[in-house]
């Protein structure tokens, strides 16, 4: 009986488009079977990865729209930096609110990230997002931030992200639905740190 051939887990990874790390998951999970050589080294079967390609189309494309927000690091920070040095408070902030402020983009932006390779992991993705939040909340108000300005310190990171999305729809790539499904789940997680930034920053107001 002819056989496809078998290949290690970095062909088979970029085969579907995806991480080691992220194949070696969906193996562990079942997803996809591997064959185990007695140095303990996984094999695919070419087969094996076609079919998958086939019946989860969902699940393929994520890793490089990851790979493209990966990419807006710097931009958040630029973005960060230009809005800060622009007002006033920012000025009379401590340094170790200031180095905690600077990592808000970054923490979300990795929150994303990791939301988009397990969304099954909804409920606790959306729980640290909403703790992020909160913590920012607490910290600006303390710092006699107005709640306006910290919103607008929020969303002005959406700006990058959304411009990846409308690119990527602009130039029809990467619009398979792995990627249309990791849309509403980025602004999930947005939605969720604002939401508690706002409490958290009406409750510090009030002294609670």
């Amino acid at each position: 009986m002819n056989r496809k051939p078998l290949v290690g887990i970095s062909e088979a990874s970029q085969n579907l488009g995806v991480s080691e790390a992220t194949l070696r998951q969906w193996t562990d999970e079942g997803r996809i079977k591997a064959f185990v050589t007695p140095g303990g080294h996984r094999r695919y079967s070419k087969e094996e990865l076609e079919g998958f390609l086939v019946s989860h189309e969902n699940l393929l494309g994520v890793k490089d729209l990851v790979g493209k927000l990966e990419k807006t690091a710097e931009t958040h920070r630029e973005i960060g930096a230009a809005f800060l040095n622009s007002t006033v408070w920012y000025e009379r902030m401590s340094v170790e609110h200031k180095k905690l402020l600077a990592t808000l983009g970054r923490q979300i932006l990795n929150l994303m990230m990791a939301y988009m390779a397990s969304p099954d992991k909804k409920t606790e993705v959306l729980a640290t997002a909403r703790e992020i939040g909160a913590g920012f909340g607490d910290m600006l108000a303390s710092e006699g931030v107005p709640l306006t300005d910290s919103v607008q310190a929020f969303i002005s990171h959406r700006d990058p992200i959304s411009h990846i999305i409308s690119e990527m729809l602009r130039k029809k790539e990467l619009v398979g639905p792995g990627v249309l499904a990791a849309m509403p789940l980025m602004e999930q997680v947005m939605d969720s740190a604002l939401v508690s930034l706002v409490e958290a920053h009406q409750l510090q107001g009030k002294g609670f």
